[in-house]
């Protein structure tokens, strides 16, 4: 098989994990905008793309599946999602499938105050939030955390005096306020089949983080967020999962607190991996029709993960 990792980045990890899935036969392609991202350089092929808000983006990724006989898409930023769903049907026509979740979700996750509204009205806790719209509301607390309602990579998001918050939300677009949370921070990569159905998952304590990304983690015992784990993963695949799902959550009293949805893979995937989530060989399977049984909590618990920079050589 032929797998196309778009808006690839810096995620060499995840390009290598596809190419040991693929085994010698496949290839493994990197798309990106920027010549010298990493993962083009570590991909079997790589390609320079229009940026995912251009109108001709979508044509230039089908292009690619043509000419490549790509089997599978997988997008890794959270702008693109959207783009791939529509993209379906096309890529369809061409027996390639681009691993992403249905819209219900996809519209979910998105906008962090909808991520909000829907989980807390489904009965999960999650940060007491303020939508804003002109005036700062009131009691809102001094520290708040700032975020904008659609945004990526922790870009814009901050904790933030309340002396200082006018000026903050002022240069945040569409801002929202969240009380700051002090406890531990989770993130969970989770895995859904092309019916929805939930097939792993494996919790992991962000222990120091860099541009959002997990640059430092170690994985938890499945009992550590369970029951409210399942449950929640299990309103996710209500709305529509498919493919790779990342949570984040915060370890507090009683029952930890939702905070997002990314409904693709973490950039901490590569711990997820090493204890056992074996996802790219798992998707490839799903996709060749090969079912596969769920494997709840058969993963290694305890297993840290630290990275460092890795440097790239190029020669035009």
């Amino acid at each position: 098989m032929n797998v196309l990792i778009t808006c690839a980045g810096r995620r060499t990890t995840l390009v290598e994990l596809f190419q040991d899935a693929v085994g010698p036969d496949g290839s493994v392609l990197a798309a990106d905008m920027d010549a010298l991202a990493p993962a083009r350089q570590v991909a079997d092929i790589g390609f320079g793309v229009p940026p995912v808000d251009d109108a001709g983006y979508p044509e230039v990724l089908l292009d690619i599946v043509r000419s490549h006989d790509v089997d599978l898409v997988i997008p890794t930023i959270d702008p693109e999602l959207s783009v791939l769903a529509d993209l379906r049907q096309p890529l369809a026509q061409e027996e390639a499938r681009a691993v992403v979740s249905e819209a219900s979700l996809l519209n979910v996750a998105a906008d962090k105050w909808e991520t909000t509204r829907h989980f807390q009205n489904a009965g999960f806790r999650v940060p007491e939030t303020w939508n804003v719209d002109g005036a700062i509301p009131s009691g809102v607390p001094d520290p708040a955390f700032v975020k904008p309602r659609r945004g990526s990579s922790s870009q814009g998001a901050r904790a933030v005096a309340r002396s200082h918050l006018a000026e903050v939300l002022a240069s945040v677009d569409e801002p929202m306020i969240q009380e700051v949370v002090d406890a531990p921070e989770i993130t969970v990569d989770a895995l859904f089949d092309f019916d929805g159905r939930l097939l792993h998952f494996v919790p992991r304590l962000r222990i120091r983080t860099l541009s959002g990304e997990s640059i430092q983690g170690r994985t938890l015992p499945p009992e550590r967020a369970n029951p409210w784990l399942e449950d929640v993963l299990a309103e996710v695949g209500v709305l529509g999962a498919r493919g790779p799902v990342t949570l984040q959550a915060f370890l507090t009293d009683g029952e930890p607190t939702l905070s997002e949805i990314n409904p693709r893979f973490g950039g901490g995937f590569p711990l997820t991996h090493r204890a056992g989530g074996r996802y790219p060989e798992w998707l490839l399977d799903l996709h060749a029709g090969t079912p596969r049984e769920p494997r709840m909590g058969d993963y290694e618990s305890g297993l840290v993960m630290t990275r460092a920079l890795t440097e790239y050589f190029v020669r035009p």
